[in-house]
């Protein structure tokens, strides 16, 4: 008689391997949790799909210890920049901004600087990363079901089942963990049908030295004859898309079954300006552009990252960084509710912080055309959050777009510091625990951080990080792992080392969900 086998055990299941699902367990490991990470395909993303990775993304990968393996796939130093020109070899009419800032502008705000990164080359990183540091990842394994009650029970193909404290659906605009999980579905509207072309253009063609003369993100091109978009997507590959019309292309052709490879060759040709080019055809799509989020988040032990909670165009560049800001969000609340660490308004706070930043890009990636107020560094950097588990927030519940100004909810600025370890950006002193940045007097507040039952480090950094932020001598900042500023102190004369003690209790208890929010002493 054959028996089933014992299940496989772990603390959090990620179905989907994509950026979002890696970012999640990544943090979720770097935390102290088990992850086990289930993808229905055989191996990472073999096409290039998104390229812009943000500042605060390629923070989020500093912090993984990924910059130099992520600057290797890079598409060199492109500016933020859209060209608008009747073909790629044409003379530019127009310079459109992209929505991102420049390597300076990002420099002053951050450690590190945007870039264009071809997310075939980003997802291999992110699985040899996250399996050097323990976790599991299986490709060719769908997920069959799933039942959610007290805890998580999946079956995968083949028969295999797991046991886990939480899903973690991050499996894309059609998720089935979000279906399993009762979450329904909002459109928000959708910007045409599109057709697109990934090519490589033959070593002859003097396409790269168009480039490298002229290198900017994204060509739109006004041919009347071959309107659409050309974008360098890595490793010597270019996209060309264009819009369809009522189930035609825009030159009245019959439909997508006209675009035979002989006829994307000539629009590449065209688009390009460039008639003797021998463009080698890649794979060829037809996509819809629209957005949709879920109408929830979570749902008892399941959570949504990524596009399963958000679906986003590629307007404003926004769709895969979210999805990794999102992941390496819920990821560490996860690693901290199994180590005992967490109340349950830690994974409440989740859902307020990420729901509304989500839904705010989604519609944003809806309204082509130009810039918007949630795009570059304000959006990326200075959107400020605010929870159950943030002492204190911005005024009113709207997306806030903060400025740096060391508030609780807000990220903490960058600043560069000495320590022993010579110099450092202000974000690479940030542990596995809480860090307490104070003012001159720190004495009390290191007494205060050695009792309690989370890691707070007082790191030893001057006075730079104390000027920066505004703190007086007995101030304090109590920061969270990933950047964001819990709440912050500023003390009276008069206030005592057990008045200090007892305030940092309440902020830590605050913090990590085990007491209702209070107010800063500010």
């Amino acid at each position: 008689m054959q028996t089933n086998p014992s299940p496989i055990e772990t603390d959090v299941l990620v179905v989907g391997a994509g950026p979002a699902g890696l970012a999640t367990a990544l943090a979720a490991v770097t935390h102290g949790a088990r992850v086990l990470v289930v993808e229905r395909r055989g191996t990472t993303s073999t096409i290039p799909r998104a390229t812009g990775v943000s500042t605060r993304t390629m923070e989020i990968l500093r912090e993984w210890g990924l910059t130099d393996a992520v600057l290797a796939g890079a598409i060199g130093d492109v500016p933020p920049r859209i060209a608008v020109a009747d073909t790629l070899a044409g003379p530019v009419r127009e310079y459109r901004d992209v929505g991102y800032p420049s390597r300076r502008e990002a420099l002053r705000a951050s450690p590190t600087h945007p870039l264009l990164c071809p997310q075939d080359h980003l997802e291999p990183l992110l699985v040899a990363e996250l399996r050097r540091r323990g976790g599991e990842v299986r490709f060719d394994s769908a997920l069959i079901d799933l039942t959610v009650a007290d805890g998580v029970e999946a079956r995968l193909a083949g028969g295999e089942r797991v046991r886990a404290r939480f899903v973690v659906g991050a499996d894309g605009p059609r998720s089935r963990v979000r279906s399993a999980l009762g979450i329904g579905l909002r459109d928000l509207g959708t910007l045409g049908d599109y057709a697109q072309v990934l090519f490589r253009p033959d070593a002859a063609s003097g396409v790269e030295a168009l480039f490298a003369r002229e290198p900017n993100v994204l060509w739109s091109i006004e041919h009347p004859e071959a309107a659409g978009v050309l974008l360098p997507v890595g490793g010597g590959r270019w996209c060309y898309a264009r819009q369809l019309q009522d189930g035609r292309d825009c030159t009245g052709a019959e439909g997508i079954a006209s675009y035979t490879p002989e006829f994307w060759r000539w629009l590449v040709r065209t688009a390009t300006g460039l008639p003797d080019l021998e463009p080698q055809l890649l794979g060829m799509q037809v996509f819809t552009m629209a957005a949709a989020v879920a109408t929830a988040v979570r749902s008892g032990p399941g959570f949504l990252v990524g596009d399963a909670a958000h679906r986003m165009t590629p307007v404003g560049g926004n769709g895969m960084n979210t999805a990794i800001h999102d992941g390496h969000e819920l990821g560490w609340r996860l690693g901290w509710t199994v180590r005992g660490w967490a109340g349950p308004a830690l994974l409440d706070s989740y859902v307020e912080e990420r729901e509304p930043i989500g839904r705010a890009r989604a519609l944003r990636s809806l309204r082509p055309g130009g810039t918007d107020p949630i795009d570059g560094l304000a959006g990326d950097l200075g959107t400020a959050y605010r929870s159950c588990t943030v002492a204190t927030g911005p005024a009113d519940g709207e997306l806030h777009l903060g400025t740096g100004t060391a508030r609780p909810g807000e990220r903490l600025p960058h600043v560069w510091v000495r320590t022993d370890g010579g110099r450092r950006a202000v974000l690479d002193l940030l542990g596995p625990g809480f860090t307490l940045f104070t003012g001159a007097m720190d004495a009390d507040w290191r007494t205060a951080a050695a009792h309690l039952p989370v890691p707070v480090e007082v790191p030893a950094v001057g006075d730079r990080v104390a000027r920066r932020c505004g703190l007086g001598p007995r101030s304090a900042l109590l920061v969270r792992p990933d950047g964001v500023i819990a709440w912050r102190h500023d003390a009276g004369a008069r206030e005592t080392a057990a008045d200090h003690a007892r305030a940092l209790a309440r902020a830590v208890g605050t913090a990590v969900g085990l007491e209702p929010a209070v107010a800063s002493a500010a």
